[in-house]
């Protein structure tokens, strides 16, 4: 032990802070060495650190994610008897850790509690998100919440926009879910369920309309997508670009210095059209347009260092974020308009809704609805996963208006390598969890991000996989895409790698990383998950 600085030790659950010091040396004690230790009892102290720390307010937003569509369909005798059992749930489950209540809007409630208090909610899990699902309006729709939390903070109008905020995210990312923000750090617990189709397409109309007054008062629209561009996101962009047009303004799509192969097939039947092909520009023709009256769209990601141009977006003055994925922490917080719905299929969907809205005089051609059509046929996996009502009458309106169904079958033919590429991948599968299954390519093919994803979907059709991992080599790492048949949140085990997605459809890129180092973060990410309980 040095003389300098103090060692903490305990002892019969007591505190103390030690210090030492080395003794003078005598004639007589020349070949001995003396060291006096000084003892503080520090325990009074660290119980009172403990007490304050213990008793630090918690704030917590609590919303019933589906409330207008439960009310919906639910008979009006029945409504009291509803509305009782979900106030009496939470009521009680904030009263059985010692907290205060108030119920602010018919859907919405405010919580308070002690650190402590909080801690022992934390550690089951939050029970309520289980137990408020008891409640059923008919055997398909349980009532689900979304409670985003904060502390940490000294003031607490700052913890309570905190809190809020931590709200918008949970909300943002689909809902069933308690998102927790403290000194610095966002937890997420639940997010368990599929994301709830809203019937009323009221918040559709609201923007489409806000939309089009910005399209208005802008002088130039430009779309922006995200890196590894795919078609959902390039069919969102047309279908942006032809309501610029449609309102008698100029509209562009900005497209990457090197074309994602996911999209050749799509883009190669645009460009054949003179008339599209003069609304595709790169970067630098896009910077060259941009005035303070310039509107840009961002379309299929809210994420900053997801977008195709950060030039762009930093540029622009007004920015409208359009995205069906569920929100993460990163965000484009300069966002004057932003339409973000995890229960929609894709953008794709979103967009058509938004055009059906807009006015008679906005209507895709044919060649524009194929586009917006192969985009919803894509996130849908041929309209099979995360497909609603709102999805098969948004296609249906695309095909009144052109939309040749054969022209997207076309578009998704592969040649002959990509298929026994993909049967390797397939037969080269393990199953390293019960009912996962985890596979890898061995070189990098000639669409990385397309090839893991089909890989991936393959996979899903084994009898007893409910989930599946695909590695893929890229230019500067490995790319990974996971699927799932909702028994297990692919998007919260990619997360703990950096990636995102939902609760069916997910990805990730680890970058300088081999393709041994990402199988077992991989395998490490999954055993976590399992560990938190989280499969259903």
């Amino acid at each position: 032990m040095s003389d300098q600085g103090e060692t903490q030790i305990k002892l019969k659950d007591r505190v103390y802070f030690i210090t030492s010091k080395s003794l003078e040396k005598s004639d007589k004690m020349r070949n001995q060495k003396f060291r006096a230790l000084f003892f503080r009892d520090m325990t009074e102290l660290f119980e009172h650190k403990k007490r304050l720390n213990e008793e630090k307010i918690v704030v917590g937003y609590i919303q019933v994610d589906n409330f207008d569509e439960v009310m919906a369909i639910c008979p009006d005798e029945n409504r009291p008897e509803i509305l009782a059992r979900i106030d009496k749930t939470i009521a009680q489950w904030v009263q059985g850790f010692n907290g205060f209540l108030k119920k602010y809007e018919s859907d919405k409630f405010l919580a308070v509690l002690s650190l402590k208090e909080f801690n022992r909610a934390q550690e089951g899990k939050f029970s309520i998100l289980e137990e408020i699902k008891e409640i059923k309006v008919g055997p398909a729709m349980p009532v689900t919440l979304s409670i985003g939390v904060a502390y940490g903070q000294d003031v607490l109008l700052e913890i309570s926009r905190t809190a809020q905020n931590a709200l918008e995210l949970c909300l943002g990312r689909g809902g069933d879910q308690v998102v927790v923000k403290a000194e610095g750090k966002t937890h997420f617990f639940g997010g368990k369920t599929k994301e709830l189709e809203k019937y009323s397409r009221v918040r559709a109309r609201v923007i489409s309309h806000a939309l089009r007054d910005l399209i208005e008062e802008s002088d130039v629209v430009l779309v922006l997508g995200h890196v590894f561009l795919d078609m959902d996101a390039l069919g969102a962009g047309i279908g942006i670009v032809t309501a610029a047009r449609s309102l008698g303004k100029q509209g562009f799509f900005i497209l990457s210095p090197e074309q994602s192969p996911s999209v050749e097939s799509l883009m190669e039947l645009l460009q054949k059209d003179e008339s599209m092909k003069k609304y595709l520009i790169r970067e630098e023709e896009a910077l060259g347009k941009m005035t303070r009256k310039t509107l840009v769209v961002v379309v299929d990601t809210h994420r900053p260092s997801f977008c195709l141009s950060q030039k762009v977006l930093q540029k622009a003055e007004k920015v409208v974020v359009v995205d069906h994925h569920r929100r993460g922490e990163e965000f484009i917080d300069k966002a004057f308009l932003v339409y973000l719905e995890p229960y929609a299929s894709s953008t794709s969907e979103m967009v058509t809704e938004m055009l059906e809205y807009m006015g008679d005089e906005v209507k895709p051609t044919p060649l524009e609805a194929t586009a917006l059509l192969s985009g919803i046929v894509v996130d849908t996996r041929n309209f099979a996963f995360k497909t609603g009502v709102r999805t098969f009458e948004a296609a249906s309106f695309l095909r009144r208006v052109g939309a040749d169904p054969t022209v997207v079958y076309k578009l998704f033919q592969e040649d002959i390598d990509t298929v026994n590429a993909r049967a390797e991948v397939v037969k080269r599968a393990e199953q390293m969890f019960e009912h996962i299954a985890v596979s890898y390519y061995l070189e990098k093919p000639k669409n990385p991000s397309l090839s893991a994803a089909q890989a991936a979907n393959s996979l899903l059709e084994i009898k007893g996989i409910y989930a599946s991992f695909v590695l893929v080599p890229t230019d500067d790492g490995i790319s990974i895409s996971a699927r799932s048949l909702g028994n297990v949140n692919v998007q919260k085990v990619l997360e703990k790698l950096g990636g995102g997605g939902h609760l069916t459809v997910a990805g990730a890129q680890l970058k300088d990383t081999d393709l041994e180092e990402a199988v077992e973060k991989l395998k490490t990410a999954i055993s976590e998950y399992f560990k938190e309980g989280e499969t259903t």
